[in-house]
């Protein structure tokens, strides 16, 4: 049981720092519908990272990363642009979208739970 609270404790205080530290320099923007062939030379670049990636490196298993991409209304493997800011849509350009951080914090208990399963 201490083990538990140690880790729910730990996991929201490393997120809500991360979440807080992270949105004054970037927005984490995505494209909404991305051409596929132009999403794989991003998941080959530096400035973006799945958002599965994301969870991973902040202690989520892949349940909990699911948990939260669902909570955000993504999948684990969309690329997110968290090194910068993307513009608006304009012209030809796809829809471009920013995390929902309201949502995904309000995810993280239940991200935790589906890790200690």
């Amino acid at each position: 049981m201490f083990a538990r609270r140690l880790f729910t404790v730990t996991a929201g205080a490393v997120s809500a720092v991360v979440l807080t530290a992270t949105t004054a320099s970037a927005h984490f923007c995505y494209f909404d519908n991305p051409n596929p062939k132009a999403n794989a030379g991003r998941a080959n670049s530096s400035g973006f990272v799945s958002f599965g990636a994301i969870a991973a490196m902040e202690g989520f298993c892949p349940a909990g990363a699911e948990v939260l991409a669902d909570a955000v209304g993504v999948s684990t493997s969309t690329m997110i642009n968290a090194h910068g800011l993307m513009a608006g849509p304009t012209g030809g350009n796809k829809a471009i979208s920013h995390l929902d951080f309201g949502a995904l914090e309000a995810a993280i208990p239940d991200a935790i739970a589906a890790c200690e399963v």
